[in-house]
């Protein structure tokens, strides 16, 4: 009696199997199975982080170039705030590359690997030669107040045209040296921080450019754009999935209508 009833259990479970309403269900259950996966996961959180890092970089990086410029132009500044500055922007392009390593690795979308090798090459150059550069022009400052204290010692003559071009240099402009009427070791410490400030002058030119701001632009707006795509398809999950439900719940209520008028 009881092998009778599990044979004609097993016949009906294999009947109702075969039917296409039970595969239909089925498929349905994992459709929204996946969706529900795929929804899960956080790629607009992740994009909108990488969005505001590399906003706050751009924001440190004109920050900076704005305490070099006080730098360049002889204003007081703190330097260990300026290195601050400095090392921030480095630790951000060396730890970018990284994440974004990271972030190949969990099957998110990326931007290419040149662009974010070039990314952190040029920050991490940048970054030297300025540095390079605040501890020269300190020093070429403390070398003008030498040389002021010098002409004071020396009782020399203020010639108003030397003390011109000792300013516009002093302001970061190039001055071509030139001979001075003064004793020979004040004409030589003229033309020594004359020559040193055309070799700061040209030693700022090269990094004072947009260049690693562009690199930067191209990043932000990769990871922009595929945070607009995640957020507009995102809107459709939530359509989508009522959608499946729907299907799914009138499947099942037809399948078991059918299944009723069989038995």
């Amino acid at each position: 009696m009881n092998e009778q009833v599990k044979k004609s259990i097993a016949q009906t479970l294999q009947q109702r199997i075969q039917t296409p309403w039970v595969w239909l269900v089925f498929v349905l259950t994992i459709c929204l199975s996946a969706l529900f996966y795929v929804s899960q996961k956080p790629q607009v959180a992740v994009y909108s982080q990488y969005v505001k890092s590399l906003s706050d970089y751009q924001y440190a990086e004109v920050s900076l170039m704005r305490s070099m410029e006080r730098v360049r132009n002889g204003f007081e500044v703190d330097s260990s705030f300026v290195i601050s500055q400095m090392m921030t922007l480095r630790e951000v392009a060396l730890s970018f590359e990284k994440g974004i390593q990271k972030l190949e690795q969990a099957g998110f979308s990326s931007p290419p690997k040149t662009a974010v090798s070039q990314f952190e090459t040029d920050v991490v150059a940048k970054v030297a030669c300025l540095r390079r550069y605040l501890s020269e022009r300190l020093a070429w400052f403390t070398e003008l107040e030498y040389f002021y204290i010098a002409m004071e010692l020396n009782s020399a003559e203020v010639d108003l045209q030397l003390m011109r071009k000792l300013d516009s240099a002093k302001a970061g402009y190039a001055v071509k040296p030139d001979s001075v009427d003064l004793p020979m070791p004040l004409a030589r410490s003229v033309e020594l921080l004359l020559q040193k400030n055309l070799e700061l002058r040209n030693a700022w030119s090269q990094f004072d450019n947009d260049k690693t701001l562009s690199i930067s632009d191209e990043l932000l707006h990769f990871f922009q754009m595929e945070n607009l795509k995640e957020i507009s398809l995102s809107e459709y999950v939530p359509l989508v999935f009522y959608f499946l439900s729907l299907v799914l719940l009138l499947a099942t209520l037809f399948f078991i209508f059918k299944s009723k008028q069989k038995d």
